[in-house]
């Protein structure tokens, strides 16, 4: 039987999934990866440095502030505001696009380090950039192309859809981390199987986090981010470890 039928039948026949149970496990999770966590938000900071840099450099003298949505209509139907930040327009949501992407592989990398930890493997700090390297970026770079392609479609779509395919695209991450035999079609296939078949508690659980996450923010000024943003991930991993579990992750990781 291939793997894909195999986690097919597994998430078939999940298991029911305890919400404390589900809270303490992920906390025990995150108690041994917190420190890998924080580095994980430190890196994410330093490639959106460009960034933010551009932004404030060469919009912000001008009075154009991109954090409050500018209107990109007022620069496409004005042509002086077109020659003046039409190139820079294109040049910010490009460079954009690709810290996001660059964001989601050093994502896929803190997925493999998390797995390794829980093992109770050595931690590797270039093990963040596994799937930069040749023989795994492409394949990775084409599953996060059609992660925003599938959340782009759900938001074109309406409002409702998003929030139901944002379960799902979380899963996108560990099935593809642990799974690499699986092409990106049957990736996306077992995430949306799992997050169909597990969404309400996926859903409740990462609400409650985040909400979590905003009060440490703000009684923290911000540093609660740094040292608690991973934690938004973990739950996903332990589902994921829960239902399909790791019988090939010695092989993988």
């Amino acid at each position: 039987m291939s793997s894909f039928n195999i986690i097919s039948k597994k998430i078939a026949e999940a298991p029911k999934i305890d919400f404390a149970d589900l809270f303490n496990e992920s906390v025990q999770v995150f108690k041994k990866v917190w420190l890998q966590g924080f580095l994980l938000q430190l890196l994410t900071i330093g490639i959106s440095i460009p960034l933010m840099f551009l932004n404030f450099s060469m919009f912000q003298d001008e009075g154009v502030d991109f954090n409050a949505q500018y209107n990109i209509q007022n620069i496409l139907t004005d042509d002086a505001m077109t020659q003046q930040h039409g190139s820079a327009l294109i040049l910010y949501y490009l460079l954009t696009i690709v810290v996001g992407i660059i964001s989601s592989l050093l994502s896929f990398g803190f997925f493999k380090v998390v797995g390794q930890m829980d093992q109770g493997q050595d931690f590797m700090f270039s093990d963040f950039f596994y799937f930069f390297r040749n023989g795994r970026f492409t394949k990775s770079f084409l599953l996060v192309l059609a992660n925003f392609g599938v959340a782009i479609l759900a938001v074109l779509m309406c409002v409702l859809p998003i929030f139901y395919v944002m379960i799902p695209l979380m899963f996108i991450t560990p099935f593809y981390v642990y799974n690499s035999e699986l092409s990106i079609s049957e990736v996306l296939k077992s995430s949306f199987a799992l997050g169909h078949k597990k969404w309400g508690i996926t859903f409740a659980i990462t609400l409650l986090n985040i909400i979590t996450l905003y009060i440490l923010i703000i009684c923290t000024c911000g540093l609660g981010a740094l040292f608690f943003g991973c934690f938004l991930q973990i739950p996903i991993y332990v589902l994921y470890k829960k239902i399909i579990s790791f019988e090939s992750l010695e092989n993988q990781l």
